[in-house]
């Protein structure tokens, strides 16, 4: 479970917490009956299933999703100084930070990563306390890390040679070499690696392919996974009373280049140097009554985009993943919004601690029955603090029961535009 995610000096951003803990005193009345659930709990600790950041336009909310991205991206692969950006505002400082709060199997983390507009500057990784590494202007500390095997001066050498590029710049996280490579080193480290770099989930872009998140839902199939996760998201889809009587899916391995295949009527994919075309189709029944087949492409923008979340949002209820997402509600009817984000407060589908975090305009989930007050986060931009945020929790006097969405709409909450033209 994801407990906060602090951001500092990136693009509007100069020192901003994301929090993730249950904001409210107290446990609402009968919330082990409640079908929507108001916080996950692990080891006594309880965060909210779902965050729904809200703002003006410019205000900073898709920022907090690219810093997200940028994060996980480093850890994924390794730090290249395109991918962040300092406020340009504040120009005396160069250094981006991201500190990222967790709870994974029963163990509390605390990571930080600082990179100035080079190289990795400083990196460090607590466990429940215990620093089990850091690295400040290349000077290590690996004390927790050592074993007779990998004493610390071993883990120097790995550090001088997996982690520095050949012009000697820190571009490779140590959590990712230890995870990669040593994942028998230390538990601990493994753990957490694992969580940020395949529990972390982030799209910043917005865009959906129905190939990914059909293939994201199957490698949580096993065997046999593509059909079942194709059938899984047809029954959901047809659920959301989408006219759509039935759809079929066929996929084949390329060996032409992408340039020499027709894909109008295609989605193509590239995984492991494997090209892979997918065609998807749906039927319709016309006025007679007969069976009428489209180009999946064909259907409205939403139907499309909804199919296409799908198979993300279940693959990541499954993995208990945090799903970060940038303007979630786009395309989609108010009613499809909300039940794409209900389903993580829903008992019968998040059954491993999944969170939700998305941005949207879309004030419907604001709802009482829908979102709770620490649920719902305002950002706010100012020259002097660039982009703040505060959840509707901490403010004085608001409760579930009172109607926020108006209050909101009012300007009580500040995070709204004020046109004039």
């Amino acid at each position: 479970m994801l407990l906060s995610f602090q951001i500092k000096n990136c693009r509007s951003i100069l020192d901003l917490t994301i929090p993730m803990a249950y904001g409210e005193k107290k446990a609402p009345n009968g919330y082990k009956q409640m079908e929507l659930q108001p916080f996950l709990e692990e080891d006594m600790t309880r965060t909210v299933p779902c965050l729904a950041i809200y703002g003006a336009n410019a205000s900073g909310k898709s920022n907090i999703i690219k810093a997200f991205s940028s994060l996980s991206g480093i850890i994924r692969n390794r730090y290249n100084p395109k991918t962040v950006s300092p406020n340009k505002l504040h120009p005396l400082n160069d250094i981006t930070s991201f500190t990222l709060e967790f709870i994974r199997e029963g163990r509390k983390f605390l990571y930080m990563l600082e990179v100035n507009r080079n190289e990795i500057v400083a990196e460090k990784l607590v466990n429940d306390d215990n620093v089990l590494f850091s690295i400040v202007n290349k000077n290590t500390r690996f004390a927790e890390l050592a074993t007779e095997v990998y004493p610390s001066s071993k883990l120097d050498t790995i550090f001088l040679v997996e982690c520095l590029d050949q012009e000697r710049q820190f571009r490779t996280p140590f959590i990712t070499v230890v995870g990669k490579n040593y994942a028998g080193l230390h538990a601990s480290t493994t753990i957490a690696y694992s969580y940020i770099a395949n529990n972390l989930e982030v799209y910043p872009d917005n865009i959906f392919p129905f190939s990914l998140g059909l293939a994201k839902l199957a490698k949580t199939n096993g065997e046999g996974g593509m059909r079942k996760a194709f059938e899984e998201i047809v029954t959901i889809l047809r659920k959301l009373d989408i006219d759509i009587t039935r759809m079929e899916f066929k996929q084949d391995e390329l060996n032409k280049e992408l340039k020499d295949f027709p894909g109008s009527n295609y989605e193509v994919s590239i995984s492991n140097n494997i090209m892979t075309a997918t065609e998807i189709n749906s039927y319709h029944k016309d006025v007679l009554g007969n069976e009428v087949e489209f180009n999946f492409k064909e259907e409205s923008s939403g139907t499309q985009r909804v199919a296409c979340l799908l198979g993300i949002v279940l693959a990541a209820l499954r993995m208990g993943n945090v799903l970060v997402i940038d303007e979630l509600g786009n395309s989609l009817h108010p009613f499809l919004f909300a039940e794409i984000v209900r389903m993580f407060k829903d008992k019968r589908y998040n059954t491993s601690d999944a969170q939700l975090i998305f941005t949207t305009h879309n004030t419907d989930v604001m709802e009482q029955d829908m979102m709770r007050i620490s649920e719902i986060g305002i950002v706010s931009r100012t020259l002097k603090r660039g982009t703040t945020f505060r959840r509707v929790s901490d403010f004085e006097g608001v409760r579930n029961v009172t109607n926020f969405r108006k209050q909101y709409l009012d300007g009580n909450f500040s995070g709204i535009p004020h046109p004039y033209i």
